[in-house]
């Protein structure tokens, strides 16, 4: 049966109901994770931090499991906001493509893994350029008397070996991010839309059109 107008909304000529709006939100989260120059590729990560206020920062979008509703980023273990998760594991996820007009916002449950089968099987798989942000002598955020790198000097021109850059691997962290809301923002100079999701064990358990 076709869907009702009232049930649905087109993006690019295309009509969608609630059912494929779904679908297509984690199609495209999905190809933030795997197209560099997508927009879906970074997000703005909100953490809740020692002073119970939000921290924001930008992080890139590795590895969406489509299935299973999980997000992956990488980070540094020393990071303030490894520390706010072990305090408090939720966290929430920003995600922005001024082209295709959608926002998607997410919120989700954070595990953070280090020195296990995930984070050493996404470290060998890291490039070495990639690598230099975990190479750093001092935590993240250290004060420093003058401009630096945080790592040595000859970096900026060399890529690290192997040899020099495992060195730190304990500093790599990946952080899995369980899903359980879903915000679907659809921006149109006709009007906007916008649709909710949730989630519960990874399986949607109920959604609905909600006001802009």
């Amino acid at each position: 049966m076709p869907t009702s107008p009232q049930d649905s909304i087109t993006i690019n000529d295309t009509s969608y109901n609630l059912q494929e709006l779904e679908k297509l939100a984690w199609k495209k989260l999905v190809n933030g994770s795997v197209k560099k120059k997508n927009g879906f590729r970074t997000m703005c990560v909100g953490t809740i931090n020692e002073n119970n206020t939000a921290a924001l920062r930008i992080v890139v979008n590795r590895k969406v499991d489509e299935i299973q509703k999980i997000i992956y980023f990488h980070t540094d273990n020393r990071s303030r906001k490894c520390y706010d998760l072990q305090k408090d594991n939720r966290i929430s996820l920003l995600f922005y493509d001024a082209r295709q007009r959608v926002q998607i916002v997410v919120k989700a449950h954070a595990t953070l893994h280090n020195n296990n089968g995930l984070s050493i099987d996404r470290w060998k798989a890291t490039s070495p350029q990639a690598r230099l942000g975990y190479m750093t002598v001092e935590p993240p955020n250290s004060k420093s008397d003058h401009p630096t790198l945080g790592y040595e000097e000859r970096f900026s021109t060399l890529k690290p070996t192997d040899i020099e850059s495992d060195i730190f691997q304990e500093n790599f962290t990946v952080v899995a991010c369980a899903v359980y809301e879903l915000e679907f923002l659809y921006l149109d100079f006709t009007g906007n839309r916008k649709a909710d999701f949730f989630y519960e064990n990874s399986v949607l358990q109920d959604s609905f059109w909600a006001v802009p």
